[in-house]
């Protein structure tokens, strides 16, 4: 039979559905410890290590010599829609973050690398097919980062667009190039959740409890071929993922 939850991660998991249902507000502070342990009637002791359970979601942040308090960032939302339309110089993250009077920034490297099995299977190339890897790190100044994405494009294509090679790929970024170059894409999304890789809690600040959508994008030409594929890895709390359906769909 499993295990019944301890009484530190009962007072974690109570505190938690108040911060999700929005009875615990961004930016409020947590009771003291001595009130949350009358409320729960449990030790200091045992509130103390809740709350640090509830920082390593993170939901909260402790802040010495002055208490806990909710998580103030509130989440990029960000349509779906956005990938497809250019607005300005930007597509994607940088259009949702600006349209909510953020101010966006992305890290990106780019390099040369061979794709493993997953990711040829995923690109539809044979294993240790070269390709070419845009990996950055994105978020909204003055915030820890939000997603890391990293795409992958063909070399066919790389041999067409050279300046998918630069950081800088110009307004609008890969799609803008791939439009201009004559592709017409198609975009197929699969999202799912799970806790962060160490890798990943190094690179969003977050902690090992804090989960974590993970969005696998194909982007497809009209001779229906596979011309780069996006792995984004996005912090829960820190983005909101919005779809728009109709009947004409």
């Amino acid at each position: 039979m499993p295990r019944p939850p301890t009484k530190a991660q009962a007072i974690t998991s109570a505190l938690a559905a108040r911060i999700v249902e929005g009875e615990l507000e961004p930016g409020v502070w947590l009771p003291s410890e001595r009130e949350l342990a009358r409320e729960f009637t449990a030790d200091r002791s045992t509130v103390r290590r809740a709350l640090r359970m509830l920082a390593d979601q993170g939901l909260v942040q402790v802040k010495h010599g002055a208490g806990v308090q909710v998580r103030p960032e509130r989440p990029v939302r960000r349509a779906a829609s956005d990938i497809t339309r250019q607005v300005g110089g930007w597509r994607g993250f940088h259009v949702s973050a600006q349209s909510e009077g953020r101010r966006p920034f992305t890290r990106t490297t780019v390099r040369e690398v061979d794709a493993d099995a997953k990711l040829a299977h995923r690109l539809a190339v044979p294993a240790g097919t070269r390709v070419l890897e845009r990996a950055r790190v994105q978020g909204v100044e003055g915030e820890p980062p939000v997603q890391i994405a990293t795409t992958w494009v063909i070399m066919e294509v790389v041999a067409r667009l050279p300046v998918l090679r630069e950081v800088d790929t110009g307004p609008g970024g890969i799609y803008s190039r791939l439009e201009e170059a004559g592709y017409r894409i198609l975009f197929e999304e699969s999202v799912t959740c799970r806790l962060p890789r160490g890798d990943e809690q190094e690179a969003l600040q977050i902690g090992s409890g804090q989960p974590v959508l993970t969005l696998w994008r194909r982007a497809y030409d009209q001779d229906e071929r596979v011309v780069e594929v996006t792995h984004r890895v996005v912090v829960g709390d820190r983005h909101e993922l919005v779809y728009r359906y109709g009947s004409g769909a």
